[in-house]
């Protein structure tokens, strides 16, 4: 009997019947590619700002087309439309797939689902036919997976209109500093009061299910001079240094300063009236004496609304390191002005300090 009873459990092993097939453990690795997209939305063109995260949804099983054709990457998302999402989210983390289908009204089934999870409170919104805004999809979204699961890849120190007090606050700055939110412009604006649309909701929510979809980012801050304002990483200080206005980003390693000398013969003198090789030379040998010379300076025109000025590029070496500049040269009155923009090994946060910059409120044209 006994030797029965052992050839009967191989065989059942041998065929996988004697142990039942477990269910997925909870994780990352949950998200698996389910279908396969071949161009099949017509309103999704390839060159389309969110056709790749488009493409990830669908195959991943995070969205679906508003039809077998078509995405409708405009169109608003409702409230429900987001609970979907993070259910989804949260389902395909916890169990391997998502099983949830329409009831009625069609959205009762994962608004049951979202509460009896966590995801949502009763009471959390008072229409689900509603359009989300911004702040909403990000508490929902935060709250499909759970903690740890996020990651912290930035550093933010503030959202300049999302305040501490915000009701959906916390939930946005886990996104932010998870890479999941970067903001619509250099400083994170994020507009949570804003509706948000497919294709936005399509970006947020690959970036939530795949950790190598999320982004990596420095957010500025503004910092006035008379009529001049920098935009600088958001760790940047006031630096000391005497007749120089200067700001230091320690954390990025980046650095502005502010220089002007006043002369009563600059009065009415227009800066184009030398070519862009006298600027690069006269760079060259004015901070050749310095002890922080520059080389491979490259000059070209600019204007800050009807200010004349040149932006410089070049490479400066200060105590041995060599750091990438741009340098904004202009006159005004009888001041010869000039903003020195430094970063070491860093072109997204100099390319944003440089596109910052204005001058009475004008930005540099054309941008980098």
């Amino acid at each position: 009997m006994k030797r029965f009873t052992a050839l009967l459990l191989a065989f059942c092993m041998m065929f996988g019947l004697y142990v039942p097939a477990q269910a997925a453990g909870s994780g990352m690795d949950n998200f698996q590619k389910t279908e396969t997209y071949q161009g099949q939305f017509a309103d999704i063109e390839a060159g389309y700002w969110a056709a790749s995260s488009v493409q990830l949804c669908y195959e991943y099983g995070l969205m679906k087309g508003a039809s077998a054709t078509a995405f409708n990457p405009k169109g608003d998302l409702t409230v429900a439309e987001a609970i979907v999402m993070a259910d989804r989210i949260h389902e395909i983390y916890h169990t391997g797939k998502s099983t949830l289908a329409n009831g009625d009204p069609w959205y009762q089934p994962y608004v049951d689902y979202a509460v009896e999870n966590g995801l949502i409170a009763q009471g959390d919104f008072s229409s689900y036919t509603a359009k989300a805004t911004r702040a909403q999809m990000a508490y929902l979204f935060c709250n499909a997976l759970p903690q740890g699961t996020l990651d912290e890849i930035n550093t933010i120190a503030s959202i300049p209109d999302v305040s501490a007090s915000h009701p959906y606050a916390k939930e946005i700055q886990t996104l932010y500093q998870a890479g999941v939110l970067t903001g619509s412009d250099m400083y994170g604006t994020f507009n949570p009061d804003s509706y948000i649309i497919r294709a936005e909701a399509a970006a947020i929510l690959s970036r939530v299910a795949l950790p190598d979809q999320r982004k990596d980012v420095v957010l500025m801050k503004a910092f006035t001079q008379g009529n001049v304002t920098l935009a600088m990483p958001q760790d940047a200080i006031n630096v000391d240094n005497v007749g120089v206005y200067s700001l230091a980003s320690s954390e990025e390693q980046a650095m502005a300063l502010i220089s002007v000398y006043s002369d009563p013969s600059f009065q009415g003198i227009d800066i184009s009236v030398l070519s862009q090789s006298m600027i690069s030379s006269l760079l060259t040998s004015s901070f050749a004496n310095t002890g922080i010379p520059v080389s491979g300076v490259q000059s070209a025109p600019v204007t800050f609304g009807t200010l004349k000025a040149y932006r410089s590029t070049c490479t400066m070496t200060m105590s041995g390191v060599e750091m990438d500049c741009i340098i904004y040269i202009y006159i005004s009155g009888a001041d010869l002005n000039m903003i020195g923009l430094l970063a070491n090994d860093n072109d997204a946060v100099l390319t944003n300090m440089a596109n910052g910059v204005r001058i009475g409120g004008s930005a540099p044209s054309p941008l980098l």
